[in-house]
């Protein structure tokens, strides 16, 4: 069984590697475009989107400085714990998009038809990350390995979890879901023959049956450490999946940038699983003898 502090490793890790990548990004034409697609819709700012270039450098300089606080080996927790504080703030942030902007499928009649905000709802089982990986640092606010904001968080992540594997699964029953998701599926080595065999439709239904069917093992949450487990696990595969979609699917990289290392909208999308797959070895590693769910 995975431990904490092993888990712990992987998330800082994802954490640093996804949000430094991100905030590269930001400084090219593609992280202006995605922050200028955020201003314009923003009911609150409808006056930054001016300056979305600037903008966009401005969160690339704070995800840059967030990760390397996060990532770098340094034996004092002080700076990992300004970089927690900030991811914390961040994912919060992100998640007022979903107030904000129209997220919404208006051809699906609108909420909960989800569409944009599918990228968004991602943050919150990050932000139950950024709380867990700061709750083992030693200060008065994280007193110890056990401490309150250890429990807290694990029901903030699988929280995330269920959210996003449940709307996400939900909406691969709609036509707009199966449609989206055709090139990904076809680009891959292990679904492409699937439209073929049942149709894109019944293709997607059966990917959103499987991610369903993890939603309700995860609800084990609260009574079987066994079903749980299992909806980890399901889950954790299902991350894996998503994120080879980046070896497999042309469309996750930007050509007018010259391809891999620089992500499209839909690698920004892709990418954002990796965080994710460390919220379920996180999850995992509470379940075992060093976790704070063992006897449960």
């Amino acid at each position: 069984m995975l431990s904490p502090g092993s888990a712990l490793i992987f998330a800082r890790f994802a954490l640093a590697l996804t949000f430094l990548w991100f905030g590269a990004m930001d400084f090219t034409s593609v992280g202006t475009a995605i922050t200028s697609s955020w201003l314009d819709g923003h009911a609150m700012l409808p006056d930054v989107s001016d300056q979305a270039s600037s903008a966009a450098r401005a969160i690339g300089v704070y995800q840059i400085v967030m990760a390397v606080l996060i990532g770098l080996p340094i034996p004092s927790g002080s700076f990992r714990r300004i970089g927690f504080a900030m991811l914390g703030l961040f994912c919060v942030g992100a998640l007022t998009l979903m107030l904000t902007n129209p997220v919404w499928i208006a051809a699906e009649g609108g909420f909960p038809a989800i569409g944009a905000g599918q990228d968004i709802i991602k943050y919150l089982a990050i932000l139950g990350l950024a709380l867990w990986c700061g709750s083992f640092d030693n200060t008065r606010m994280f007193s110890n390995r056990y401490s309150q904001m250890r429990v807290w968080a694990q029901l903030v992540m699988w929280a995330g979890l269920v959210l996003v594997l449940g709307w996400i699964g939900a909406m691969k029953f709609t036509a707009t879901e199966a449609a989206g998701i055709e090139p990904l599926v076809r680009s891959h080595l292990f679904f492409y023959w699937m439209p073929g065999q049942i149709g894109l439709q019944g293709t997607s239904y059966a990917i959103g049956a499987i991610e369903l069917f993890t939603v309700a093992a995860l609800f084990g949450f609260w009574f079987s450490t066994r079903a749980y487990r299992t909806g980890l696990f399901l889950a954790a595969v299902t991350f894996c999946v998503t994120l080879s979609f980046l070896v497999t699917f042309s469309g996750s990289w930007e050509s007018e940038l010259g391809g891999f290392p620089a992500l499209a909208s839909a690698g920004h999308f892709i990418l954002k699983d990796l965080p994710l797959l460390a919220v379920c070895l996180a999850l995992a590693a509470e379940t075992g003898r060093e976790g704070t769910r063992y006897r449960r």
